[in-house]
């Protein structure tokens, strides 16, 4: 396999995904396999009408890196789901910088801040987005989840576990890398997005990621999104750049959900602190967003199915 370098401006090598494969580098901060095993059972289940159970969707955005745009695929994501008739609660889990808010111009009265300190209820502090999807958001001065005490993080799980059972999905935006706090929520989701572009350091870090979700954590599955891209076929080419490196050392599926290409109407969303896809709703991005939201919604009816059956037998497993 060729190992490619690229240079970075004091002069030091950045090794290529390859590089990095083929000297087995260990990815840093992992956390212990018994929390993960924990943290899996936020899989939340509700009461349809009829009667029947029915589960929320719990799906994590997560990224090798930072400036990949993650926050804004996951944000428009869930307008595009709420637009197709769905209720959507997202989770700003990266706690100390509230990315969310600021992308949607959004000033919260209360944070998850006053929630940990005892003064509000998660109930409390949700606040209404585009297409009325709803917002937890991310307190000030936290810097991690894992900074918190048992109390606190007890607080936090039953007061998510207690809300969202009223909404088709929760997406959770978590933080870029693999530190533990990031692995904390990404366990606990049912699925996991990662969202890459096609720049070597992206796909690098996309791989130390999905190594750890894999190696420490036992997931057998990850969705990618190609953000930020030319075409298509840019697009595609990332993703099997991506997933013949994990193929190869890994045992985990990486299915693609698509791309997002690159489109001055996302720049200008941001700039304006809007959604583009309601500020330019007819943007080649916007239209990308909506496709991959149709995508992952098609899968709902199987994925209940699935779902369901996998963590009956998850949860008999644990008891054995």
């Amino acid at each position: 396999m060729k190992i490619e370098q690229t240079q970075k401006k004091d002069g030091t090598a950045r090794h290529s995904l390859e590089s990095y494969i083929e000297t087995s580098h260990s990815p840093q901060q992992v956390v212990q396999q018994d929390q993960a095993e924990g943290l899996r059972r936020l899989r939340i289940q509700k009461k349809a009408p009829s009667g029947m159970k029915g589960i929320t969707r719990v799906i994590s955005f997560t990224s090798g890196k930072g400036g990949v745009g993650k926050t804004q695929t996951i944000v428009n994501t869930a307008i595009a789901l709420a637009r197709m008739g769905k209720s959507v609660l997202l989770l700003d889990a990266d706690l100390g910088l509230a990315n969310v808010n600021v992308l949607l111009g959004i000033t919260p009265k209360y944070t998850l801040q006053d929630v940990f300190s005892g003064v509000k209820s998660l109930r409390d502090i949700l606040i209404t987005g585009p297409e009325g999807i709803s917002i937890i958001p991310a307190a000030s001065g936290v810097e991690s989840i894992c900074e918190l005490n048992a109390h606190q993080k007890l607080m936090l799980l039953q007061g998510i576990e207690e809300v969202a059972h009223s909404y088709d999905y929760l997406l959770i935006d978590t933080r870029a890398g693999i530190s533990s706090d990031v692995m904390y929520f990404n366990t606990a989701s049912s699925e996991i997005v990662c969202v890459i572009n096609n720049e070597p350091t992206s796909l690098t870090d996309a791989y130390a990621s999905i190594k750890v979700l894999s190696t420490n954590y036992g997931e057998k599955r990850v969705l990618v999104v190609a953000n930020n891209v030319s075409d298509d076929r840019e697009g595609m080419k990332a993703f099997t750049r991506l997933s013949q490196a994990v193929e190869k050392f890994l045992r985990i599926e990486v299915t693609y959900l698509g791309c997002i290409p690159r489109d001055g109407a996302v720049t200008q969303a941001i700039q304006h602190q809007q959604p583009v896809l309601e500020l330019f709703p007819t943007s080649p991005a916007s239209r990308a967003i909506g496709r991959i939201a149709s995508r992952i919604d098609e899968e709902f009816l199987q994925y209940r199915v699935k779902g369901g059956m996998q963590f009956f037998f998850e949860q008999i497993l644990a008891v054995g």
